[in-house]
């Protein structure tokens, strides 16, 4: 049985290391991820006390291994992933060029681009100011405060990156690169008079679409108070 197991271990990690190296490529390739290449992830491995850890060596590194550690879960009491609310596997903490600039500005970002918004229930991924607080506590809190707005995929790192989470690597990944496309076409659109909001029937059309129209409409409130 130990055998079997670590085995299934292995072939987990195998999996979770091709996927985690293909999401780095297409978020380098691109253009989502900052010059640094700042892109860590945590993986927690269904049905079991084990929370994968992945690093990829930074731009200015000699060397191109990937390394993926093993750990217990139990041991990460201040993981957001503890937040079943979430209802994530996957932590991904990255830097990415115009989500990092309302990181800066301290503003929580709000998702007027269909091609994002139509895979989130979520209309804004607010900005974690208070450092000292984790994660875990500020997203709960936000979670206790607000039952009526639907869970954000992520969190904006005041003066710096972000926290993203979702179910998969990959695709929590791709959620990373359309709301950083969003951020990248609205910075545009504030040029020339600003993204607007959507217009009357255009949210449900894109719900429809992705199957969460009813879903989507279950949350009275879209914005946190200012």
């Amino acid at each position: 049985m130990t055998d079997t197991t670590d085995l299934e271990l292995a072939e987990t990690i195998a999996q979770v290391k091709g996927d985690a190296t293909h999401a780095f490529t297409f978020l380098k390739e691109s253009g989502t991820l900052t010059a640094s290449l700042i892109f860590n992830i945590a993986h927690r491995v269904p049905g079991r006390d084990v929370l994968l850890s992945v690093r990829f060596p930074s731009p200015w590194s000699r060397g191109t291994e990937v390394t993926v550690t093993a750990s217990r879960f139990s041991d990460h009491k201040e993981s957001v992933l503890n937040e079943e609310r979430l209802g994530a596997d996957t932590l991904i903490h990255a830097h990415t060029p115009h989500l990092a600039a309302w990181s800066l500005a301290h503003k929580p970002f709000p998702i007027l681009y269909v091609a994002a918004q139509r895979h989130l229930l979520a209309r804004e991924i607010p900005n974690h100011l208070e450092r000292r607080v984790s994660v875990l506590e500020t997203i709960r809190a936000r979670l206790d405060t607000y039952p009526d707005l639907a869970p954000p995929p992520g969190l904006l790192e005041s003066n710096g990156g972000a926290n993203f989470w979702g179910k998969g690597i990959v695709e929590t990944a791709q959620l990373i690169l359309l709301i950083e496309e969003s951020a990248r076409l609205q910075a545009i659109a504030a040029q020339i008079g600003g993204a607007q909001v959507y217009t009357e029937g255009a949210l449900d059309l894109q719900w429809k679409r992705t199957g969460l129209l009813e879903k989507g409409r279950s949350f009275a409130r879209e914005f946190a108070p200012a």
